[in-house]
């Protein structure tokens, strides 16, 4: 179990990973697995202090983040790549991952400054 002041930095750290991966060009994996690390902590704290319903009800329903996402590639986009001989493959994915990762690190923030708030209200 954490004390209040373990919480109120370990709140810091996430925003200050979330920050960082934000302002990179590129997510790289270590931030990413950093910031999954201690965000998994925080939300399990979260969830046995119950602070309130719907607060629970959400961090029980987010999943860690997919460090190893690959988006799906239909069928249309394999008939380009073959027409453009891996070209577009290789663009695509890393785009896709890229907009994944930084979507569910801004969700997660999002989330945790809220409950940042509802702890410095109670």
């Amino acid at each position: 179990m954490m004390s209040i002041e373990e919480l109120e930095r370990a709140f810091l750290d996430i925003d200050f990973q979330a920050n960082r991966i934000a302002k990179s060009k590129q997510v790289e994996p270590e931030h990413l697995k950093r910031f999954n690390e201690r965000s998994e902590q925080v939300r399990i704290q979260l969830i046995q202090m119950g602070l309130s319903d719907a607060l629970t009800e959400s961090l029980i329903e987010i999943n860690p983040i997919d460090e190893k996402f690959l988006p799906h590639f239909a069928l249309g986009r394999k008939i380009l790549n073959v027409f453009t001989f891996g070209f577009h493959k290789k663009r695509y994915l890393p785009k896709k991952q890229e907009a994944y990762f930084r979507k569910e690190v801004a969700e997660k923030s999002r989330l945790f400054q809220y409950a940042k708030g509802q702890l410095s209200i109670d």
